[in-house]
């Protein structure tokens, strides 16, 4: 199972594109929040176009100029922050992807196991079907038993064998679901330990406390508001002027008798006049300002939810791990003695065919139940992984050490 889920978060593109993408977003927070570069401008000033001559008019001047822009104070910074907070939502989304693959890889792997064990079960009551009819055989050729017997121990081992078919199947198809999890190149067969460990049982005040915590879905819809937030208050700074600053130098020729000119310098600003702010900035407030009521209520929502989801699964976990226990230890063993019985009398002719089967057939339900429950109980405690963001050692191990490289390459930049 370790070595499935690692691979898992290992191979996955997708996985891959948001590391990518959390990356990006923190090198453009960097570029958010520097200046624009400096515009640099040459022309000529006052040509006259009779002679297009340099030093006829003396305001004909050759110009370099050099123009930046200064963003009103604070939107450079909000700019920023956005796009970091843009940032932290992607490795929210990244944590919920790992979580969330995580879960599937976990529920494919225990449903292989729960059909590896029928199949084996399967197994173990073809081969008493098998026996039974042997004997019913030889009893009949002997003229001591009944061909119904024979017959019906036939029709047995062919509904047994269909089983059979349909259980293989099935085990080809969560063999190929979990091959496509893993996105490997080409399939593999995978085969899963034989006896899970039962899961520990906790309250659910403690998963709820770790969620609250560590819940990705909660974390994500946390960066949507600090991020919704951030773009209200850039909406808001956004009808405050920038200022362009100008500075040129002009440079004259000497007049047509030889005689010098001074050059010129020039200094100026502008910018912009807000004279559109009710179709423009005020639509954007008003825009942002419903982003982040939608992204609160989000939360709310999802906030008042999650206990009771945690609830429900703790109920689920529990309810299942209590059945495995009683089907184990007490249904299992006293159906297992009741077929016992019921093969040793039909060896000495003390019982039908019929009531030998009933009893071996009980038996394997019971097992396939108690492995039902086992495998519910593990499902279920892989769903509260999820919501309290409880990653495989391995896993967590890998996520956070590329977690930490990226906030590395982006800190760099």
């Amino acid at each position: 199972m370790a070595d499935l889920l690692l691979e898992a978060v290992t191979n996955n593109a997708d996985i891959q594109a948001t590391r990518e993408e959390v990356s990006g977003l923190r090198a453009e927070s960097d570029y958010a929040g520097s200046l624009p570069n400096p515009m640099l401008g040459v022309g000529l000033l006052n040509l006259p176009v009779d002679s297009f001559a340099l030093d006829q008019e003396p305001m004909t001047q050759k110009q370099v100029s050099i123009t930046q822009r200064f963003p009103w104070p604070g939107k450079r910074g909000l700019a920023s922050e956005a796009q970091l907070r843009s940032a932290q939502k992607a490795e929210a989304k990244l944590k919920e992807q790992v979580l969330s693959l995580q879960r599937e890889v976990v529920e494919a792997y225990y449903d292989l196991w729960f059909v590896a064990e029928s199949l084996r079960l399967n197994g173990e009551l073809s081969e008493l079907v098998r026996q039974a009819t042997h004997a019913s055989e030889s009893r009949y050729s002997a003229g001591r038993g009944v061909q119904e017997a024979v017959l019906a121990g036939e029709l047995q081992l062919s509904r047994l064998t269909d089983e059979k078919l349909a259980l293989k199947s099935r085990y080809r198809v969560l063999e190929t679901r979990i091959n496509g999890l893993l996105q490997r190149e080409r399939y593999r067969a995978v085969t899963p330990e034989s006896q899970p460990a039962l899961p520990g049982l906790r309250p659910s005040g403690e998963w709820l406390a770790r969620a609250l915590g560590e819940n990705p879905r909660l974390e994500s819809l946390g960066r949507s508001v600090a991020l919704s937030r951030a773009s209200l208050s850039l909406a808001e700074k956004a009808a405050m002027p920038d200022v362009d600053i100008k500075v040129a130098y002009g440079q004259r020729e000497d007049d047509q008798m030889g005689r010098s000119r001074d050059d010129f310098i020039s200094l100026s600003a502008s910018f912009p006049v807000p004279l559109w702010k009710g179709r423009r900035e005020d639509r954007l407030i008003a825009s942002k300002k419903a982003g982040e009521r939608a992204a609160l209520l989000t939360l709310q929502g999802y906030q008042r939810q999650l206990p009771h989801r945690i609830d429900e699964l703790v109920s689920d976990m529990s309810t299942a791990v209590e059945r495995h226990l009683f089907y184990k230890e007490d249904l299992v063993p006293r159906t297992r003695q009741l077929s016992g019985a019921s093969v040793s009398r039909y060896e000495v002719g003390g019982a039908t065919y019929n009531s030998m089967i009933d009893g071996a057939m009980a038996t394997m339900k019971a097992e396939l139940a108690a492995r039902k429950f086992l495998r519910d109980a593990l499902v279920a405690e892989a769903k509260l992984k999820e919501l309290t963001g409880e990653m495989a050692p391995a896993v967590g191990a890998l996520v956070n050490d590329r977690g930490a490289a990226l906030k590395d390459v982006g800190e760099g930049s």
